[in-house]
């Protein structure tokens, strides 16, 4: 494919590039546009069609990325309410800096189009892009929240071949996609001025054949999968209660712990009460439910009040809760430790998750170990201590990371799972762990009441689809002020809760011991595309360095 120079006005580019972020930002929730991611590439492609180097095209990427997080992630800075200038701060510096880690894919396909021309860059792009993906969600800078594949969840046919290759394989064919319908819309043009081209036609075909092919897989999938209504006479079936309390996110933190706590105490004895016989097997309380350590030696009645209740309801709980660590050798401690100002004491505190059952003495817990950089935990904080002024203040930040996965065990009706604590459902490799490791069903435990109604409770609510159909297994979600519901083993949520209200759930879920592919093997494909991606860049590189080997050597000449 030839990329010959375009005759087109900066302005024509400009509005190409807005165009792509456009496109990109309203194919994800709560838009049903799905389809957009697509062909979103395709304005910007265009846009940097005939321009020579790699400076000025980076700007037209930079502006399209920029519209992209400005429609998607504006609700980071929690603008609606305005309650807390650092989140307003933080908000507005993630829209402004994060597109610019988009010139990690986007500057490879520059290098490698300046040097071996558009044909193999094209080739090349879907790797580079998903390969940037899956690198994004390695460290502890991450944020897989804006993966491409994140935008198809509305459509449950075209994402059921995740099962095989996570949602970076999502990523892949919305790229391939992206780059077939770019050179198709080339050729086409190309051909109006002669007679089209047998290859021209190749091509289209094979373009709609890789656009469906998903949605015909997902479609004989979902033909051949059960309703989703699970017998009360499945020995593997479970029930399990969900509590949200839609309590206030900011005055949780404000108001006394205890009242918080009783008010839970008192929406699952509603609950019980409403359900009667035979009741929830497990009920579900969300993140951090109320600022109370429960599992704390100071807090020793109110963990016997519950386990009195718990024995009474005959259930088990599963709460979120701040949960302080306290080390006894303080030499041994992380260096991102806290310290007593007095005795010096080094502890540190948790973001965690405790199986509260009345017949077992010590609740097994789970320490969150995904953090969100900076609300949560300052990136690499062990080696970046002086940025600790950067941690947020608002009951939330500071946490330290888990120690490691955990699989709960609930000893009366034998059913093993994990829980997930909000940002970590972003991570599908992650999530993953916690299936090869015996988890039969999942749940998500999270807040997602700090930004109003804006659209991230609504993308957090449908990117638990994604982990649900990459390793086939229900999802109980609990969420503060919603959104709460189960999720199937092929996406489809049941008894979902509007935002804002107070609710109470029952549901009836399955226990699998079945493994899928993805969960199998994990991010086989995000690892091929990371390392083509290096081999791309170090060949772009070394041809960079002959040709400028060359052209210094014609000028001594």
């Amino acid at each position: 494919m030839r990329d010959e120079a375009v005759d087109m006005k900066r302005w024509h580019r400009l509005l190409l590039a807005i165009l792509s972020g456009v496109m990109l930002g309203f194919s994800f929730p709560p838009f049903h546009l799905g389809f957009l991611a697509a062909f979103g590439l395709v304005p910007l492609l265009t846009a940097l069609r005939g321009l020579d180097g790699i400076r000025v095209p980076l700007r037209y990427v930079y502006l399209a990325m920029l519209v992209f997080h400005a429609i998607t992630i504006n609700w980071t800075g929690g603008y609606a309410h305005g309650n807390d200038p650092y989140m307003m701060i933080a908000g507005t510096v993630t829209i402004l800096i994060h597109p610019f880690f988009y010139y990690l894919p986007m500057g490879v396909f520059l290098l490698l189009r300046k040097h071996f021309g558009p044909a193999r860059a094209l080739f090349f792009l879907p790797f580079l892009w998903v390969g940037y993906e899956y690198s994004h969600s390695l460290s502890e800078w991450s944020f897989p929240w804006l993966t491409l594949g994140n935008s198809q969840t509305f459509d449950l046919a075209r994402i059921q071949f995740i099962e095989y290759t996570g949602v970076w394989g999502l990523s892949f064919w919305l790229l391939a996609v992206n780059v077939l319908v770019y050179i198709v819309c080339f050729r086409v043009i190309e051909d109006l001025r002669a007679s089209w081209r047998t290859s021209t036609r190749v091509i289209a075909v094979a373009t709609i054949v890789v656009a469906l092919a998903p949605s015909v897989y997902g479609l004989f999938v979902l033909a051949n999968a059960s309703a989703g209504e699970v017998s009360p006479d499945d020995p593997r079936g479970l029930n399990v209660g969900i509590i949200q309390s839609n309590v206030d996110p900011w005055d949780k933190w404000k108001a006394n712990g205890f009242e918080t706590h009783a008010l839970y105490m008192d929406l699952t004895k509603r609950l019980m009460d409403s359900v009667g016989s035979p009741g929830p097997d497990i009920v579900l309380w969300p993140e951090t439910a109320a600022p109370l350590d429960v599992l704390g030696s100071q807090n020793a009645p109110v963990l016997a009040s519950i386990k009195e209740h718990l024995s009474t309801w005959n259930t088990s709980l599963l709460t979120g809760l701040p949960h302080k660590v306290v080390y006894a050798d303080s030499a041994s401690a992380p260096k991102s430790a806290r310290r007593e100002k007095v005795s010096g004491t080094r502890y540190d505190w948790y973001n965690a998750a405790a199986f509260i059952q009345p017949d077992t003495v010590a609740p097994a817990w789970y320490g969150k170990m995904k953090m969100v950089p900076f609300a949560e935990r300052i990136p690499y904080a062990d080696m970046f201590q002086f940025f600790d002024f950067l941690r947020w203040d608002v009951g939330i930040g500071g946490w330290q990371i888990g120690p490691d996965t955990t699989i709960f065990h609930d000893v009366r009706t034998g059913a093993r799972f994990s829980t997930i604590i909000c940002y970590e459902s972003t991570y599908p490799g992650f999530v993953a762990g916690f299936v090869r490791r015996g988890a039969e069903f999942m749940t998500l435990i999270t807040i997602d009441s700090w930004w109003d109604h804006m659209s991230g409770a609504y993308q957090h609510q449908q990117i638990a689809v994604l982990r649900a159909v990459e390793n086939r297994r229900w999802i109980a979600r609990c969420a503060v002020g919603g959104i709460s519901c189960t999720i199937d083993p092929f996406g489809r949520a049941h008894g979902a809760t509007t935002l804002f209200t107070e609710r109470l759930l029952s549901s009836r879920i399955v226990r699998s011991t079945d493994q899928t592919f993805y969960t199998k093997h994990g991010d086989l494909l995000g690892d091929m595309c990371l390392w083509l991606s290096v081999v791309a860049l170090a060949a772009g590189l070394g041809q960079s360095f002959l040709t400028r080997k060359r052209t210094l050597a014609w000028q001594q000449q």
